[in-house]
């Protein structure tokens, strides 16, 4: 008869936890081969991201009319109730349209979108190609 009395799955749980503890001893060092077109790829990719100012976001656009003095009007409306935001607008003939704020993910517009509405009836959700710096700086 032994003094110790252990069964298999004590043994085996003794060496499972024995080897936990000497897993963090070793230091290794990892070589990364990758081809060359994966390289050239990746190089790629992040210079078209510093040189491409502009990313797909939304913004809300609070009015579309041929009347320049409506635009102005639903302008500076927004303005002096949302001095923080930014508004941008332009001209595509025949038409004005004001834009309104910069958002990454449609689900974070959404609830300005439904405050606007209160104001703005015609206020619109539209993906618009946006700066990078104005989509960090908001």
């Amino acid at each position: 008869m032994s003094v110790f009395n252990f069964n298999k799955h004590t043994i085996l749980i003794i060496l499972i936890q024995m080897n936990i503890g000497f897993v963090g001893i070793g230091q290794g060092s990892v070589i990364l081969r990758e081809p060359a077109s994966v390289t050239a790829m990746m190089e790629e990719f992040v210079l078209y991201g510093k040189t491409n100012e502009k990313v797909k976001a939304w913004r809300i656009q609070i009015i579309t009319t041929d009347d320049r003095r409506e635009m102005e009007t639903a302008k500076s409306k927004f303005i002096s109730i949302y001095p923080d935001i930014s508004l941008e607008w332009k001209h595509i003939v025949p038409y004005y349209q004001v834009r309104v704020g910069a958002f990454y993910d449609k689900n974070k517009m959404m609830p300005f979108l439904l405050e606007l509405k209160k104001t703005f009836p015609a206020a619109t959700p539209v993906y618009d190609h946006i700066s990078k710096k104005t989509l960090v700086n908001k």
